[in-house]
Parts: C-alpha cells; structure tokens; sequence
C-alpha cells in the first residue's frame, strides 16, 4: 500500500472565505484572479466550517430473475452548499429575510419584512485552503448560486446569533485547485532597449509590484515580489543576476512585466519568460 500524508487535507484556513456577488458579475478565470469589487466576503463563518452535499439518491432498478439488481439510477440529482454566517450585516439580513423596504437614517436601518422566507440567486466564489499548508488551495466559482435561509436563528448568551444557510448550485461551475507540489517556477525578466531612466513594473498573477527602476538589482526585484499582499502561498522569492533576471517561485504562477515607463534608449521594454 502506498499512502501519502501530504494528500489528506484539513481546511480551516485564516484566509477560507465566501464571497457573493449579484447575478452577472464577472467571474475570476483563474485560482488567484482577483474578485469584481461587486462580490463580497461573507464574514467569520461558524466553526462547524462549509459543507458540500450531493442531494441525489440512488434508486435500484431489480429484475425478476432472485431480485437481483440489473441497474441504478440517481434521482434528482445535484449539489448544495452549507454555511452559517456569523456576521450580523446587511448583506446576511437581505439572505435570511424577505426585505421590501429598507431605510437607513441616523445610525438605525429600518425595514419592513414579510414574514416567509425567499430565495436568493448569487454569483458565488468559495476559497479554501489546508490549514497546515497555505500553498494548498481550492477555489470554486460558481455562476448561479441559490440561497435560502436553512435552520434557526437563536438568540440564546451562550453563541453566536448566527445565519445558517443552504445553498443550490445551479449548472456547472468550475474549480480551481493548486497541486500542492513543491516544483520551483523559473521565470525569466529582461528589460531591453538600453534604457536610461524609469521604472518597470512586475505582475504576479494580476498582483503588480512597486515601480522598480531601471537598472533594479536582483535584491531589489526579489524584495518586491515578495512584497506583494494577496498572492497566495508565495514566499521566498528569489532572484538572481541582471537583464536577464532569473526569478525563481515557490510554486507554479503567471509572470508579467510592464515597461511603459521606463525612458531613453530605443523602444525599451520589459520582458517575462518562462525557463524550459
């Protein structure tokens, strides 16, 4: 038998979120693409975590011969999923409630409810990641999402007066996953032309650095690289050597650079390549 720890995950991540978003909101196209501002984090969710569920049961087709199963079907098939909220905002009222009117004056948000319940259709991004591993990591972008409120709300000293919710996933959705794998990245910048002056700028997977001037040493590119907030699970950077600048990553991105700025010479330029 061959077993790998390193396979087994445990989510629970300071950085696992739900982010929600109006129907037709551009969705991200990549694992770390950065959201629309139209979509945002639900908040702290309660310790009980997310839960995907197939809501499909299986039915068995038996023919005459000892009752024996000739074949299986799933009725109603499809996928929910659960969180409770813990976060008390506008954004998790107009999910549990059933909102007609909503007015906000001198600190107090007045509204009128009806007194059932309603459905909700979201864009929905969830992003998880292995609590022992940050470089671990799920993302599921999911167009139509179907909320409804799912359980009690208590108010009781003893926990949180929370917002439990079920979600429905309507049609496909797609899913990023990082491999976990601990293969460098080799990245190549070099900035042609012979410029004189300005700066360039690198981006790592929509993430761009500080301006970096033109002649920037290797310790100053590896600097702002890892300078970077929001890039997940990349630290120690390195870099090497000048134009070209040999920039090894921790684990698999997109490289890009923008030399718009950068003055004198003859069309200067800034250029990412990868290594083969």
């Amino acid at each position: 038998m061959t077993v790998n720890s390193a396979n087994a995950r445990i989510f629970g991540s300071d950085a696992d979120a739900i982010y929600l978003a109006p129907i037709g909101t551009p969705l991200p196209t990549g694992i770390d693409s950065v959201l629309d501002p139209a979509f945002e984090d639900v908040g702290w969710l309660h310790s009980d975590g997310i839960t995907e569920a197939f809501t499909g049961s299986k039915t068995e087709i038996r023919g005459h011969q000892g009752a024996r199963v000739v074949r299986t079907r799933i009725e109603t098939p499809g996928t929910t999923i659960g969180f409770h909220a813990l976060e008390s905002k506008a954004q998790t009222k107009g999910l549990r409630y059933d909102e007609k009117e909503v007015t906000v004056a001198n600190g107090v948000r007045r509204t009128r409810r009806g007194a059932g319940q309603k459905v909700s259709a979201r864009s929905v991004v969830v992003d998880v990641f292995d609590a022992d591993d940050i470089t671990v990591k799920e993302r599921h972008v999911i167009e139509r999402f179907e909320i409804v409120p799912d359980g009690d709300r208590v108010f009781t000293n003893s926990d949180i007066a929370g917002f439990p919710f079920l979600g429905e996933i309507i049609g496909d959705y797609i899913t990023f996953e990082s491999s976990g794998l601990a293969t460098d990245t080799v990245w190549n910048v070099s900035v042609t032309g012979t410029p004189t002056g300005g700066t360039y700028a690198l981006s790592v997977n929509d993430f761009s650095t500080a301006p970096l001037v033109y002649n920037a040493a290797a310790s100053a590119v590896a600097a702002a690289l890892n300078a970077l907030a929001g890039v997940t699970g990349l630290s120690g950077i390195t870099a090497t050597g000048t134009s070209p600048t040999v920039i090894t990553f921790p684990s698999a991105v997109t490289l890009a650079a923008n030399g718009s700025a950068l003055t004198g010479g003859t069309d200067p330029d800034a250029v990412a390549s990868t290594t083969p």
